[in-house]
């Protein structure tokens, strides 16, 4: 049927699928000049599936929702009806996880957002859809969500003789408990296939599999999932209880507000911001920066000591937190009052908050603090400069004696030796923790184990390794960039620059951003590696920031600049100080410490 053209203007280009009752293709509307997708009903359908087919094209011509896939238009070739809808691109909605610290996990959550609006949308027309599914959610190139696939689609007033029960129509792994024992459905039914979808896509796994669907439908309707953070540690609690909240075997527990995922957005977002390089991902994308334009230096706040690399700044709770010197600072910004915690050894690593803040030194001990207090500390006997990694319950610790300790709260869990000195913090990416170590080796870990999975040749590492769509991007102190695919094992790209890198990549969508001691600040194409602009910006030593389309830059020279996508400066603040940590951008400021240990707020308005 290639070449076939439908209705005078449909073009079929190639086949996108075929299920029981119909096949969709990638056409071409020759009229309009665009790309569309066309609904095909097979020539065999029965009189049922022909009316399933229609019932499908009346259920989605009624709706007029971003979040849903558009009709365009409706025909009849040889006796097989067929409708033409918009052509969506991106792949299936689980293509979205599974969760990570890093921008993917906001992207999930501002999609379930989105298909929570569609789905009442969808509701308040009278329609269920009953097959929700990832490959019935389907994503733009930009990444939004279409709810599609409407074949099982229940018109509440239109079609009650077209009603089947729930366990012959749908499909097991995401089927509500309601619609497996084939009672009546209500929308809330689809809300349980989403909580399904986004298990599954948090978590790389369904909620419930079995050796068939007998199997799979008894655990919808009698057993508890497992809570989502037991396979992805990485999940906020409140996603997960979002999730499990859709999850609930009544109907009548399940909430239906379409904002249920905007809290736990709000605090992930928070949430990121209290964790170094924005997240365990280590990408350097941070959520949320004010125009850089409108900046304007707003006031100075004296550390008491020195801010020296690897710091970094954390945020949380109206505060921020760095190492400086012998202590732990804490500065309030609304007040701008400054309280340090005293320790016995130099605070050498960047600290995390999470319900308590745990900061590492270099006496080798790591201690969480909780309400100004001691709660507990463990030690790994040997110097730290990298900032302790939080999933859940454990804490991951790197050495500079070249080992990994797993800790859960001061019990030690495993030891993992590396083969030289471990500078930069690990990341946890798709499962598996990455350690980049100064012997020239990149180690691949089981989390709960330590058991090495695999290793793979780099050179040396003293920045952290980032993490972006299934690719870490690997900066070695050479001057090298690697793009690894951890699943493959292979390097996709390495692109050398002039010059040791010190301090952390930045990502925005497409782009790497590196800067190294030769004083030039590239954008690499992530695809590719190859140099799509260049500035000459100062020697670098810091980490680089990214945040709402802009990269933030500070030099050892005292320079501290905003850079746009396509490498104009928007902003230039000059005389700061030798910088050796990373930009902080948050809302409403941009902040910025010297390594003499004087912070820099730069603020709007």
């Amino acid at each position: 049927m290639t070449g076939m053209v439908l209705g005078g203007r449909y073009r079929l280009e190639a086949s996108l699928g075929s299920g029981g009752m119909a096949e969709v293709w990638r056409a071409v509307d020759e009229r309009l000049g665009r790309k569309v997708a066309v609904k095909l009903l097979h020539p065999r359908a029965l009189p049922p599936e022909r009316e399933r087919f229609l019932l499908e094209v009346r259920a989605l011509s009624r709706l007029f929702h971003p979040g849903i896939v558009q009709v365009l238009d409706l025909g009849e070739v040889e006796g097989r009806p067929y409708f033409v809808m918009e052509l969506v691109e991106g792949g299936t909605f689980d293509r979205l996880g599974p969760f990570e610290e890093g921008p993917e996990g906001e992207r999930i959550l501002e999609a379930a957002i989105q298909v929570m609006e569609a789905l009442a949308h969808l509701h308040a027309q009278g329609i269920l859809h009953r097959d929700l599914t990832p490959k019935n959610i389907l994503l733009t190139k930009e990444g939004h969500p279409k709810v599609m696939d409407f074949g099982l689609a229940y018109l509440l007033q239109e079609s009650r003789h077209l009603t089947r029960t729930g366990y012959t129509l749908g499909t097991p792994t995401y089927m509500a408990p309601e619609q497996a024992k084939g009672l009546p459905l209500t929308p809330r039914a689809d809300l349980y296939s989403l909580g399904a979808v986004l298990y599954r896509t948090l978590t790389g796994k369904p909620p419930f599999e079995g050796e068939n669907d007998q199997a799979i439908l008894f655990q919808h309707v009698y057993e508890p999932p497992k809570p989502p953070q037991a396979l992805n540690p990485t999940i906020p609690s409140g996603v997960a209880e979002a999730v499990l909240s859709l999850l609930a075997k009544h109907p009548e527990e399940r909430p239906s507000h379409p904002s249920l995922f905007k809290s736990p957005l709000q605090e992930f977002q928070a949430l990121r911001l209290a964790t170094p390089r924005a997240g365990s991902s280590r990408s350097g994308h941070y959520p949320m920066a004010p125009d850089p334009r409108r900046l304007s230096l707003k006031g100075k706040v004296d550390l008491g000591g020195e801010a020296a690399w690897p710091g970094e700044m954390v945020y949380a709770h109206g505060r921020v937190y760095l190492g400086a010197g012998r202590g732990l600072v804490e500065v309030d910004l609304l007040s701008g009052t400054v309280r340090r915690e005293n320790l016995p050894e130099e605070v050498t690593a960047p600290p995390v908050v999470r319900g308590g803040v745990y900061v590492a030194a270099w006496d080798g001990r790591v201690r969480r603090l909780k309400a100004q207090a001691l709660e507990w500390s463990a030690d790994t006997g040997a110097e730290i400069t990298a900032a302790p990694l939080v999933l859940g319950e454990r804490v991951f610790v790197a050495s500079r004696d070249g080992s990994l300790y797993a800790f859960e709260r001061d019990r030690l869990l495993y030891r993992f030796q590396a083969g030289g000195h471990l500078s930069a913090s690990p990341t946890f990416h798709r499962g598996l923790l990455f350690l980049a170590s100064e012997d020239g080796f990149l180690y691949a870990l089981d989390p709960d184990t330590g058991a090495l999975r695999y290793k793979v040749k780099t050179s040396p590492v003293h920045a952290p390794v980032a993490a972006y769509r299934g690719v870490l991007f690997i900066p070695t102190w050479e001057g090298e960039v690697y793009a690894f695919d951890p699943l493959s094992r292979e390097t996709l790209w390495n692109t050398a620059v002039e010059g040791e890198i010190w301090g952390g990549l930045a990502l925005d969508e497409e782009r790497v951003y590196v800067a190294a001691w030769d004083g030039v600040l590239r954008a690499l194409d992530q695809a590719t590696g190859e140099e799509v602009w260049s500035l000459e910006v100062g020697k670098v030593t810091a980490g680089l920031s990214y945040a709402a389309g802009h990269v933030y830059v500070a030099t050892e020279e005292g320079r501290f600049l905003a850079v746009d996508q396509r490498g104009q400066v928007v902003f230039e603040a000059t005389g700061l100080g030798a910088v050796q940590v990373p930009p902080l951008p948050l809302a409403q400021e941009i902040l910025v410490a010297n390594l003499a240990g004087k912070l820099f707020r730069f603020g709007v308005g």
